[in-house]
C-alpha cells in the first residue's frame, strides 16, 4: 500500500496540506523512496548526506538525485567545490518545475487541469480575502519605455533583458496544461539563475539578448502581457501571458487581486481617435469601452493593468501610457 503520509508531507511543505489533490500529484510523479529523497534533502545537503540520511548506496543515490533534479523536484545550489540539492519549497516551483519536465504524461498534466478546476478557486479566492501581497507584476510594453529613459528596471523589459547575464526560454507552464490554439507555447524567459536552472534541466534553450527582443516583440503582437516576479530590480523571469489560461489572472473581474498592475495607465486622445475598437479586442481586463462622445474609446482606471498592449496596435496612435503610480508603490523583495 502506498504510504500517502510522505506525500501529504511534500504538499505541507508548500503550502498545500489541505489539497486532496496536490498529494496525488506528487505520487504520480515519484515513488516512495523518491519522496523520502526529496524530504531528506531540506536543509540541502550534498548526495552523500542524504544517501546517509535515508540509507541508500552512493551510486543509487547519485542517480536518483539527477532524476529528481530533471523532474523539478530537486533544485541545486553549486559552490566551489560542491554541490548540494535541496527541495522544492513552494508552489510556483512545484507547478513551473515538473509541469515543464521533459516526457511528462499527459496524465499528469491533466491533473494539474483539474486541480486548478476544482482546488485551485478556493485558494484564489481566500488569497483574494487575505488581501495577499500578488506574486507577479505586469511590465508595460516595449514601445512605452522607448519613449522615457528614466525608467526604473522592473518597468522597462529591455533592460531586464540588458542586464542579465545569461537568458533561456522555456515552454509557458500555463498552456503545456491548457493547450491555447494559435498562441505561441515557447514565450517565457528564464534570467540569470533560473536560465541555468532551465538549461541544465533541459527543459529550456538560451537566447541572445537579440533573439530576446525579437520574441519581446513578437509576443506583443499576437496580444500577450508581460509578467514578472513583483519586487524591485532585474528578477528571474519574464512570462509572457494569454488571455485565457494564464494563472496569473484567475479570475480577470478581481485581476489586480492576483498580479500587480504596472505603474502606468492607458490614455486615449479622443480627438484623433477613430473608434476603430482594436483596442477593446485587445484587452484582456474589459478596461475599454467604446463610450467616448462621438463612440470614442474610453479606458476605465479601476480594470486597466497598464499593459500597453492597446497601445501597440492602435492605428492612428491615439493610445499613450502614463505613470501614474510612484517607486514607492513598487514592493521590495
Amino acid at each position: 500500500m502506498t504510504d500517502m503520509t510522505l506525500y501529504q508531507q511534500l504538499a505541507e511543505s508548500i503550502g498545500f496540506g489541505h489539497s486532496k489533490m496536490v498529494p496525488k500529484m506528487f505520487a504520480m510523479i515519484a515513488d516512495e523512496d523518491k519522496a523520502r529523497f526529496v524530504l531528506a534533502a531540506a536543509p540541502p545537503a550534498t548526495v552523500e548526506e542524504i544517501a546517509a540520511k535515508v540509507g541508500l548506496p552512493l551510486d543509487k543515490a547519485k542517480k536518483m538525485a539527477a532524476s529528481l533534479f530533471k523532474k523539478g523536484l530537486l533544485f541545486k545550489s553549486k559552490k566551489p567545490g560542491e554541490t548540494r540539492y535541496y527541495k522544492l519549497r513552494n508552489f510556483v516551483q512545484f507547478h513551473d518545475g515538473t509541469v515543464l519536465t521533459p516526457g511528462i504524461s499527459r496524465e499528469y498534466l491533466d491533473m494539474w487541469k483539474e486541480f486548478e478546476e476544482v482546488e485551485m478557486p478556493a485558494y484564489h479566492e481566500a488569497a483574494r480575502q487575505a488581501k495577499a501581497k500578488p506574486f507577479m507584476r505586469v511590465i508595460p510594453v516595449n514601445v512605452t519605455v522607448e519613449a522615457n529613459p528614466q525608467v526604473m528596471v522592473i518597468d522597462d523589459i529591455t533592460k531586464m533583458i540588458d542586464q542579465a547575464r545569461i537568458i533561456a526560454v522555456t515552454n509557458c507552464s500555463c498552456r503545456t496544461i491548457k493547450p491555447v490554439p494559435d498562441v505561441p507555447l515557447q514565450v517565457c524567459m528564464q534570467l540569470d539563475k533560473a536560465a541555468d536552472y532551465a538549461i541544465d534541466r533541459g527543459t529550456g534553450r538560451e537566447l541572445t539578448k537579440a533573439e530576446a527582443i525579437d520574441l519581446v516583440k513578437m509576443c506583443e503582437e499576437v496580444g500577450l502581457v508581460h509578467t514578472a516576479a513583483n519586487h524591485r530590480g532585474l528578477g528571474y523571469m519574464i512570462c509572457n501571458c494569454d488571455r485565457d489560461s494564464c494563472g496569473n489572472w484567475p479570475d480577470k473581474k478581481y485581476a489586480k487581486s492576483f498580479t500587480a498592475p504596472s505603474r502606468f495607465i492607458a490614455l486615449v486622445d479622443p480627438d484623433t481617435c477613430t473608434g476603430c475598437e482594436t483596442c477593446v479586442e485587445r484587452c484582456f481586463f474589459d478596461a475599454v469601452s467604446m463610450a467616448g462622445e462621438g463612440g470614442t474609446a474610453v479606458i476605465d482606471e479601476e480594470k486597466c493593468m497598464g499593459c500597453g498592449l492597446c497601445e501597440v496596435t492602435c492605428p492612428v496612435d491615439s493610445i499613450t501610457l502614463k505613470a501614474i503610480r510612484t517607486e514607492d508603490t513598487i514592493p521590495v523583495e
